[in-house]
């Protein structure tokens, strides 16, 4: 046997050699026969018990017509020489195992949009009348679910010109879409619609106030689609194993779909699994509508034997029918209001609504919560006892107790102005774990840019093309059309950043077409929808960690944050050089990175994804502290200085810091991404009396270390000196009165000084400088450089008040800086200049940006509203002058009044208590830290008892 044969223990026992065959045929049809079973046991719910259907039950059964064929073709696969090598696979069989292998491509889509599609109206007829927000993204979902499996259909019917040669191998053709690529590429498809099937009813069953074994149940139920994402993961992983080679023609044989070398071994697991994810699917959509039959076999699993419902939706104790009930009487064990409604043995089933799948008449109830449609009620044909058979059955109505998700109680937030310190470090560590990610990702970034450039043949302008989509497309449109509006009219910082999440999820899970055709296209895109999340993310987590707690200690918690953000950095950096590529210095020339080996960063991007939907599930469960525009008003109110007040040109003191800490924002960035763009040039351009426009073997041989290392020992100084920057910054508020401690203002200051002086001193030097030595004043600019982002971002936000949040948009925004300025540095060296001629771009850049801290130092004003942190109280007498002041130039200034009712917005209004402009809204009063906190809306929302009617 040869050694290529990993398979060797697969060895059939009748034919000798390595058969997976067997494995896979038992495998799909034991699948096939539960989701048989289930559907069986569906149909016996809906139409023997209920005698009603509806559109979910019509569209599981077509998914099963489906999956039986899919399966069929799957076990007549096997006996055709599906899981065998190629050279035993009998030749007379291989025209049979062809069709076999085309009809399954053409059936998977079908299916999965079929089950998929039951599964989401299921949800919509389940939230009816109730949350909007869940409706509209059900309809999302259901809208790609089928215009994704639509498309990728249509594309597996016509994958070949002319269609016979899809499966007849006598027919020459013309062209084919090269179809197992097509399959990776469309995972992050299913991957992603998985993710959202499995995410969408958690709000409602987290809501619910269940007892343990119907919650287990419930949960256990929703909770298989967890199952059906993992098997997704296995399918792909085994199908990337048959993925030898990537077509780049369709012209070339190999895209034709299984007649790779070895297909029929290495791609029957992942034919396997992709019966089992469908067959999975199916038995998932049809859990959930046993109830009615659950309870006429194995009534005992929801009823308890005295006949009453396990659930504490209902009352305590029992009620004898002698006893009416009294006012008192209508208060659940849990202590809460209760209404009452009539018992289930009163009520009349086989009503062509709704709630027959409670056996009551809508007649008789009306409507009912949606916590008691997923709660068990007994059958009306079985025996009560007669205690139990006539009295009401109340329903709760939850006190304002905090906030309940089923598993934990809340407390409720409070206002992020009102925290103390360590209060506030736990929702500051929760937040950095945002920056942790996107310091991850941007890691990533330039290493991986290099490697697709390398891998696609990319020239210097395409690969700093990546760049520019990342920072001047990204940073510039994330905060203008999302987080700007997510942090004042959606739902504050809570909303901001599940939003945030959700998108960079989305891009990160983009990458995978990508980097399986290699199309630039294609990583433009992910990097733009990146770059858009991370803005947004950021947007949101920069004014959350500068507002959240102490306000003298808002520097150095925003300075702590970003040198995590660093770390991560460092880390993901050295992941990508060490683990994923052998690029740059640790490389020869003469290594060449295949169109494969992109395809292995792509299960850390997976990684990502999953992690940005934990996260999202998290910040939404987590009552983070928020804000509103008025308070932030009262904030500025305590300022020394009115941050209103008219200098030059009529414009205000707060307009003109905010203004020019978005131009320090953008001249920094972009001098920052120059010289990260340009490290390598920069650093091989010394040690050698001629520069012939790149860099040499007997430079890079020069060289202590390599070139990623020197990268990674200047981001690593990049994040120390970040943390001691918030080390200074924290001693400095702690002794204010100590003239040799730094305010954060100089510290700004020195930075660019020192920055501008490093990047000089790199210019100025002769090329013949020993390399080792020219890089110093190179790492020392990361150094000096590292504070500049935070503070400017902190220092700009002074005094906004109620436009606090629009202005941390706009310095967000100023992170597009690198969208144009690296093609003038590349210009120059086209031009004929050296690389440390286009450096003084970086030069002129920072010196621009020092116009911001020179304005923070020069201007009375702005020095005391960046060194005078706001007083506990004071300021009346001032702001009773200047309350009537008018013509302030940004003439965006609303009434506190104004901002306070229109904090939150819509999803404000219908998310859970704790999102601001809820009716759990914060308030105002010192007095009252704690606001008003009232129920979540699907524990009171109810069910239209006419939806699905036939």
């Amino acid at each position: 046997m040869s050694q290529m044969d990993p398979g060797a223990q697969d060895a059939d026992a009748t034919t000798g050699f390595p058969d997976r065959g067997p494995t896979v045929f038992i495998v799909t049809t034991t699948t096939l026969s539960l989701a048989t079973l289930f559907v069986a046991a569906r149909m016996v719910s809906r139409v023997g018990i209920l005698r009603r259907t509806g559109w979910d039950d019509y569209m599981v059964v077509v998914a099963w017509l489906i999956a039986v064929f899919l399966s069929l073709s799957i076990d007549l696969g096997t006996k055709s020489g599906l899981g065998r090598h190629d050279r035993d696979i009998d030749l007379k069989k291989l025209p049979e195992l062809r069709v076999c292998e085309y009809v399954f491509s053409i059936l998977y889509n079908p299916a999965l949009m079929a089950t998929k599609t039951s599964i989401l109206i299921f949800y919509l007829r389940l939230s009816k009348n109730t949350q909007m927000v869940l409706r509209l993204a059900s309809w999302a979902v259901l809208g790609i679910v089928n215009v994704a499996g639509t498309i990728l259909t249509f594309m597996n019917i016509f994958q070949c010109v002319p269609i016979p040669a899809a499966w007849d191998m006598t027919v020459p053709f013309v062209r084919c879409i090269p179809l197992l690529t097509e399959f990776i590429c469309a995972a992050p498809v299913n991957i992603t619609t998985d993710l959202a099937i499995l995410a969408l009813p958690i709000p409602v069953l987290t809501g619910m106030r269940l007892p343990s074994r119907q919650k287990t149940i419930l949960i256990m139920t929703f909770g298989l689609g967890i199952f059906v994402t993992i098997v997704d993961v296995i399918r792909i992983f085994y199908l990337q194993q048959a993925l030898n080679h990537i077509p780049l023609s369709p012209s070339d044989l190999l895209s034709v779909y299984g007649h790779s070398a070895g297909f029929s071994w290495n791609a029957s697991f992942a034919l396997m699994w992709s019966a089992v994810e469908v067959n999975v699917g199916i038995i998932c959509a049809c859990i959930p509508t046993l109830k009615p039959l659950i309870i006429r076999i194995l009534p005992a699993m929801l009823v308890d034997p005295h006949g009453t419902l396990r659930s504490s939706t209902r009352t305590g104790g029992s009620s004898s029918s002698n006893n009416p009930t009294t006012k008192d009487d209508r208060r659940t064990s849990t202590g809460t209001a209760a209404l009452t409604i009539p018992a289930a043995s009163h009520l009349s089933p086989g009503e062509d609504n709704e709630l027959d799948d409670l056996e009551i008449s809508p007649s008789t109830l009306g409507p009912i919560s949606i916590r008691d449609f997923l709660s068990s009620h007994p059958d009306p044909t079985l025996p009560l006892p007669k205690e139990t058979a006539a009295p009401p059955v109340p329903v709760p109505v939850p006190e304002k107790k905090g906030t309940y998700f089923g598993f934990v109680n809340l407390p409720p937030p409070q206002s992020l102005l009102h925290l103390t310190s360590c209060k506030a470090l736990r929702y500051c560590t929760a937040v950095t774990i945002l920056f942790f990610l996107w310091g991850f990702s941007y890691g990533l970034l330039n290493t991986l840019n290099n490697a697709v450039a390398a891998v696609t043949g990319m020239s210097t302008a395409q690969t700093l093309g990546l760049t520019s989509v990342y920072w001047g497309a990204g940073y510039f449109l994330g905060p203008l059309v999302v987080g700007g509006g997510g942090l004042e009219g959606i739902g504050g910082f809570k909303a901001t950043f599940i939003v945030g999440l959700l998108i960079y999820g989305a891009g990160t899970i983009m990458f995978w077409p990508g980097a399986v055709l290699g199309a630039y296209g294609g990583f433009m895109v992910c990097g733009f929808v990146v770059g858009f999340g991370l803005a947004v993310l950021e947007t949101a987590a920069n004014p959350f960690l500068v507002l959240c707690g102490p306000v003298e200690h808002a520097d150095a918690r925003l300075l702590l944050a970003q040198g995590v953000q660093a770390v991560a950095s460092v880390l993901s950096g050295v992941l990508a050089d060490r683990v994923f590529f052998f690029f740059g210095g640790s490389s020869t020339e003469d290594e060449k990175l295949d169109s494969t080996t992109l395809i292995d960063v792509q299960w850390t991007y997976l990684a990502v994804t999953l992690l940005s939907v934990l996260l999202a599930l998290f910040f939404f469960y987590m009552p983070l502290p928020e804000v509103a525009d008025a308070e932030l008003a009262e904030l500025a109110a305590r300022l020394p200085v009115d941050p209103k007040r008219r200098l030059a040109g009529g414009i205000s003191l707060r307009t003109w810091t905010v203004g020019l800490a978005v131009l320090c924002q953008w001249c920094y960035v972009a001098a920052q991404e120059n010289m990260s763009l340009f490290f390598q040039q920069l650093v091989t351009a010394f040690g050698a009396h001629h520069h012939p426009g790149g860099p040499s073997k007997h430079n890079g041989a020069a060289l202590a270390i390599t070139l990623p290392n020197y990268l990674q020992v200047s981001h690593s100084v990049f994040a120390l000196s970040r943390f001691l920057a918030g080390g200074l910054c924290i001693l400095s508020t702690r002794h204010a009165s100590n003239p040799f401690l730094p305010t954060p203002r100089m510290i700004l200051t020195l930075s660019i000084a020192l920055s501008t002086l490093s990047v000089i001193t790199a210019v100025v030097l002769p090329t013949s400088t020993d390399p080792n030595v020219a890089v110093i004043p190179i790492i020392l600019f990361y150094f000096f450089e590292g504070p500049i982002w935070p503070l400017t971002f902190s220092l700009g936000m002074r005094g906004q008040g109620e436009r606090t949040k629009r202005a941390a948009a706009w310095l967000t925004m100023g992170g597009s800086g690198p969208g144009a300025w690296p093609f003038v540095s590349y210009g120059i060296m086209q031009a004929g200049g050296s690389v440390q001629l286009a450096m003084i771009v970086v030069v002129v850049l920072l010196a621009v940006a020092a116009v911001f801290p020179a304005f923070l130092g020069l201007v009375k004003g702005a020095r005391e509203l960046a060194d005078v942190p706001p007083s506990a109280e004071g300021g009346e007498n001032r702001r009773q002058d200047t309350k009537a002041s008018e013509g302030d130039v940004e003439m965006g200034a609303e009434k506190g009044g104004k901002s306070a009712n229109r904090e939150g917005g819509l999803l404000g209004q219908q998310l859970r208590p704790g999102w601001p402009g809820s009716r759990a809204s914060l308030s105002l009063d010192p007095d009252q830290s704690q606001p008003s906190q009232h129920q979540a809306p699907w524990e009171s929302q109810v069910l239209d008892t006419r939806i699905l009617q036939d």
